[in-house]
């Protein structure tokens, strides 16, 4: 009988720091206007929220899973209109709300000691936000 390798499951933190790294990266590409990295950003920070409900619905007796839904899913789909219409103005309207959603969040939660916020600069030296010429 052959052992099995143990699953792997990430903790909330994990997952949190996940976001945090999406949500950086999605306002760099949409500050350079560069669409289609911001749609992809999106989509894998909607991926990571995804993963959450399913894998740590509940943390410490919080129901993250049901907090998403109810705070944070209306912000995601202004975010991806304001993409679609490639409107930076809307992009950033809809990028404070994300923001403002998940610090409010982190607030009923009872973790009101993280806050988030805009990014000031890139972290991402390895990485170029702005549209490449095809």
């Amino acid at each position: 009988m052959t052992d099995l390798p143990k699953s792997y499951i990430p903790g909330l933190g994990e997952f949190m720091e996940r976001i945090q790294v999406d949500h950086a990266k999605l306002w760099l590409a949409g500050e350079a206007r560069n669409w289609e990295l911001a749609e992809y950003q999106l989509t894998e920070l909607k991926e990571v929220f995804s993963d959450v409900q399913d894998l740590v619905p509940t943390y410490q007796n919080v129901p993250v899973g049901d907090m998403v839904d109810a705070i944070i899913t209306g912000a995601i789909a202004g975010l991806e209109s304001a993409i679609a219409s490639r409107d930076f103005s809307t992009f950033s309207a809809s990028f404070d709300k994300l923001t403002t959603a998940c610090n409010s969040c982190h607030q009923a939660a009872n973790r009101a000691y993280i806050v988030i916020r805009k990014p000031l600069q890139s972290n991402f030296s390895n990485q170029e936000f702005a549209p490449q010429a095809r």
